[in-house]
């Protein structure tokens, strides 16, 4: 369950993505909406994630399951650890703050998240 931190970079990742699917820099750009130029930096990672197009880039790069939430660690690695996916959740939800911050103060281990987690999956 635990998830393992990527040996990639957010760029390399979508550049594997896109070279899976057979899609040009050019191609890859139009569909997401930004220029070529900007693609050609994200890939090579002389550009953070740019937080206004994940969700377009993970519907044309047609990622799904496990790979989405690996695109977003990618994504918030490549903004200094600041998670798009999250920060808004985490913002305006005062009680995750609180629970977070007693998880870090308590040093939780992974496996008492994965216990956690399985215990909100359950609940489902």
């Amino acid at each position: 369950m635990a998830t393992a931190k990527p040996d990639i970079s957010f760029g390399v990742f979508v550049k594997q993505k896109r070279e899976r699917l057979g899609k040009s820099v050019r191609g890859l750009a139009s569909e997401i909406g930004i220029t070529p130029a900007y693609l050609s930096d994200i890939e090579r990672n002389n550009r953070k994630s740019p937080e206004n197009f994940l969700k377009k880039m993970i519907e044309v790069l047609e990622i799904s399951g496990d790979d989405v939430d690996t695109f977003y660690d990618l994504a918030g690695q490549s903004r200094n650890n600041n998670y798009p996916d999250l920060s808004d959740y985490i913002g305006s939800t005062p009680i995750a703050r609180v629970a977070l911050r007693k998880a870090r103060d308590l040093e939780i281990s992974d496996s008492q998240w994965e216990e956690f987690i399985k215990g909100i999956d359950r609940s489902k």
